[in-house]
């Protein structure tokens, strides 16, 4: 008998990501942000367990990896182009924003008299999106066992 492959298209891909971005849409700034840094960092976790159980990494090598150096090893190890390159634009956008989203959001406020937030708005949202692109096509891999 045949294995049947399964497909993840580009059209059902999005649909997952809009269905699981609409309910974060009606938070605040802030909560969006936490929501963005909290799936960033259950990714990197997740991405840790496939070095340590599928490549055989030792816990205490990996304890001190950040998301850039966990990356970066599980493209040595062979890991799909197509998962390490979503991977590596989140990694700009959780870079940015771990980094320098809050603080330039804060100075733009106190700078400009306005809510600076607004104009943050942009990056967050292509952060959420590429998030939970990386976390549906990571889920669509590992259940079909792609990975």
């Amino acid at each position: 008998m045949e294995k049947s492959i399964k497909v993840l298209t580009p059209k059902r891909l999005q649909s997952k990501i809009i269905k699981k971005l609409t309910p974060i849409e009606k938070m605040s700034f802030l909560e969006q942000y936490a929501i963005f840094m909290g799936k960033a960092q259950i990714i990197e976790l997740s991405l840790v367990g496939l070095l340590i159980h599928k490549y055989k990494y030792s816990e205490s090598k990996v304890e001190k990896f950040t998301l850039g150096t966990i990356i970066k090893e599980l493209e040595k190890c062979g890991l799909r182009p197509d998962l390490i390159a979503l991977l590596k634009e989140l990694l700009k956008y959780r870079n940015s924003l771990a980094h320098e989203f809050l603080g330039v959001t804060a100075m733009g406020n106190k700078l400009a008299g306005t809510n600076f937030e607004r104009l943050q708005y942009k990056e967050l949202s292509r952060a959420l999106y590429q998030v939970e692109q990386v976390i549906q096509v990571y889920d669509f891999l590992i259940e079909n066992n792609y990975i």
